[in-house]
């Protein structure tokens, strides 16, 4: 059905009219569907965006229009006055889906006056008065003497992963209770911290060579086998782990996932508070920092799913990160909840949107020192920048045309590659320069001078703010190019297991930054192996090779040639009971055995010699 279009002066008058009147049977044909008044084009415009609005009183046209809408199926016009009254019925149609209750997001004020209309006058070159740094930047921790799996260890404590254990320990025993005669029921052994480090170093190894099924990590084919599985995890056992891999309880949770206070993140949320909380603690970042966003690659179904463009995956779990742009150490994170989550940083104005309360969130343990921020056009906004700037913490950022307080004068401006045009609000700078394309910038750092840059041979002028936010910006690029050809891609149903050893190696790159600020050098590929055999041999020292080496590989490569089995003091032809012949059920001793087949079994010379060292599978 056509919408219909009223001007704001129709709508206050079909509103002023009583419902005892002719027009009631023009209100009783509207359906919800219809019910929505639009202004003509003639009329004026009003629009609010999520990052401040204009003013407190709503248009005529939209006032009418939202008292349109309320009045729909499920309400019923009062006997006088015509006020809309709820009806009793909340009954749906049969097999119409439930409409899901809205989290109630907080009362946001308008912004200030001084705020959403700025004054904007040309600059005459001074910065403005920055504030000092006077946070103490550096390791929080005594380093001394300490080797890879103790940096690890700062952030993935051995507490914590009892912790994790005895959540594991917890969860299969609901399942099993749930299910007493699955395959679960059966196999299902209390973990221990030992073997879930020996777990984690496994899986932190599958990163190093990927292969295509999980099951070819344990496969004795010489083109798939990889001892070291084999010998230090079944296969089994491994999938069970990886099964019954918990962080909280579930029944803590008692409210449906439909109402509007659950935790879309309770599974995960002892990780992440853990890891932040460690995070901070042993490491004070220095002055430059930067917030973007970091994809978990995961395609599966889920309602905090994200499509970022211009991130490799696209697809995924949003985790705004906060890190420090020289060495990309993550200083603290925050994983996307939804829109209608629910921010509440301390200190934040309450006129500010969700993305600028997403950034005071993360700055709030670094505000009033002196730091200096970096942030992409998501972020930058002319009140975030402000209140930032009052707070000491001063930041410059790419910002979009559109966004509301910017000078008309800079963003109307036609230039010609390489010109610059400029205006100043008090310590707010906005900054346009052509390069391939017009590039906006916000910054409360810098002022309108330029520096001469060296680019594909030439040497080019560009504004000094411009190039800050080029050498400063990409530290979370930064970090995430360290992990990316290590991470762990494997696809998985349960997300929160992705997310939690996405998170782990997010500790592992954090640690090998601790590391090389400790003095240190080294690749992250060295750094990540030293852990890897650390963790599944815990004494740090590489095992020998009969517990390395795998019988089903060795058995099949190089040359094999039968000996007699050495003598004895007590034996001079001593003998063996044959393995294969055993294997088939026949009682049969040799003496005979293979002495480069990592357990020496005894085997008969014809034809028990040849099988073994040539059946792909025995």
């Amino acid at each position: 059905m056509a919408k219909r279009l009223y001007t704001a002066e129709q709508a206050a008058a079909i509103l002023q009219e009583d419902s005892d009147s002719s027009s009631s049977s023009e209100w009783e044909d509207l359906d919800e569907s219809d019910a929505e008044w639009l202004p003509m084009e003639e009329s004026d415009s009003f629009s609010e965006s999520d990052s401040d609005s204009e003013s407190s009183e709503p248009p005529p046209a939209q006032r009418a229009r939202r008292e349109v809408q309320g009045r729909g199926s499920d309400t019923e016009s009062a006997s006088e006055g015509g006020s809309p009254v709820p009806t009793t019925s909340n009954a749906n149609v049969r097999g119409q889906r439930a409409a899901r209750p809205k989290r109630s997001k907080p009362v946001r004020e308008h912004l200030p006056y001084d705020i959403a209309h700025p004054q904007w006058s040309t600059p005459n070159m001074e910065a403005p008065n920055i504030p000092p740094f006077t946070a103490r930047s550096g390791l929080l921790v005594n380093t001394q003497n300490m080797q890879p799996i103790d940096y690890f260890s700062l952030f993935l404590t051995d507490t914590f992963l009892d912790c994790i254990c005895e959540q594991t320990n917890l969860y299969a025993q609901q399942k099993i209770a749930d299910n007493p005669t699955a395959y679960l029921a059966r196999k299902w052994v209390p973990t221990t911290t030992p073997e879930l480090k020996v777990f984690l170093g496994l899986t932190f190894n599958m990163g190093l060579a990927p292969k295509p099924k999980l099951c070819q990590f344990w496969s004795t084919k010489s083109i798939h086998c990889m001892p070291i599985y084999s010998a230090a995890m079944p296969r089994g056992r491994y999938t069970l782990l990886l099964r019954c891999l918990h962080f909280n309880n579930n029944e803590e949770q008692q409210l449906h996932r439909d109402d509007p206070a659950f935790d879309r993140l309770f599974k995960l949320r002892p990780i992440i508070k853990h890891l932040n909380e460690t995070f901070k603690e042993a490491y004070m970042p220095e002055k430059n920092l930067a917030i973007d966003e970091s994809l978990v690659p995961f395609h599966g179904r889920l309602g905090i799913k994200q499509y970022i463009p211009n991130k490799r995956a696209r697809y995924g779990i949003k985790v705004y990160k906060l890190c420090e742009s020289g060495s990309g150490y993550t200083f603290t994170f925050k994983i996307y909840e939804g829109k209608d989550s629910l921010i509440e940083p301390a200190g934040c104005p309450p006129y500010m949107g969700t993305i600028e309360r997403v950034v005071l969130d993360l700055l709030n343990p670094l505000l009033h020192q002196g730091y200096h921020l970096y942030v992409d056009n998501f972020y930058t906004s002319v009140p975030l920048f402000k209140f930032l700037f009052s707070v000491q913490t001063p930041a410059c950022g790419t910002v979009r045309a559109n966004r509301k307080g910017l000078p008309p004068q800079v963003v109307s401006k036609k230039l010609k590659k390489g010109e610059t045009c400029s205006q100043r609000s008090n310590e707010l700078l906005a900054l346009k320069f052509k390069d391939n394309r017009d590039v906006l910038v916000l910054t409360t750092i810098h002022s309108e001078a330029t520096t001469t840059v060296r680019s594909r041979r030439e040497h080019r002028v560009k504004p000094v703010a411009i190039v800050d936010y080029n050498k400063f910006m990409g530290a979370v690029d930064l970090a995430d190019q360290v992990m990316a050809p290590y991470r762990i891609d494997r696809k998985r149903k349960a997300w929160y297991k992705k997310v939690a050893i996405n998170l782990m190696q997010v500790a592992i790159q954090n640690s090998f930054v601790l590391y090389n600020k400790s003095g240190n050098k080294g690749a992250y590929l060295d750094f990540l192996e030293e852990i890897i055999t650390s963790l599944i041999h815990e004494s740090g020292q590489p095992a020998t090779n009969q517990d390395l080496v795998s019988e089903n590989v060795i058995r099949l490569e190089g040359n094999h040639f039968p000996a007699p089995i050495p003598p004895t003091p007590s034996k001079k032809y001593p003998q063996k009971k044959c393995r294969i012949c055993r294997k088939n059920g026949v009682r049969r001793d040799t003496r005979y055995h293979c002495p480069k087949c990592p357990s020496k079994l005894g085997m008969c010379l014809n034809p028990c010699f040849e099988v073994y060292h040539t059946a792909v599978r025995f």
